[in-house]
């Protein structure tokens, strides 16, 4: 059960940076106060999930080493890398592709004991 927590929290941390990019790319007005910008909904949404998150996350430490768990929360940078390509139009370059690989290899290694 703690593994599904870490790979949910892994997940709505992913969908919170997809907001955060969304969020970023919204046209600012002129002169438009600091606080009303960040009342924006995909602002809120995305420090919510993030919020949730990392909730799970601790949760997940009870049963699952440090050592294990956060190395594994870079499985998300894999994520990222191919939802931004999908939701942003962002390159999908070689590199890119062989750092996942390696990223995923390295996962896989510490999760074997």
């Amino acid at each position: 059960m703690h593994i599904l927590f870490l790979f949910v929290s892994i997940a709505l941390g992913v969908v919170a940076q997809m907001l955060f990019k969304s969020f970023a790319m919204t046209p600012k007005g002129d002169g438009q106060a600091l606080f009303w910008y960040f009342l924006n909904t995909k602002f809120i949404a995305g420090m919510g999930l993030y919020f949730v998150a990392a909730i799970l996350y601790i949760v997940s430490l009870q049963k699952i080493n440090l050592s294990v768990a956060h190395p594994t929360v870079a499985v998300s940078y894999i994520f990222v890398v191919g939802l931004s390509h999908i939701f942003f139009g962002e390159s999908l370059t070689v590199y890119k592709i062989l750092g996942s690989a390696f990223i995923l290899m390295g996962v896989a290694l510490m999760w074997k004991h």
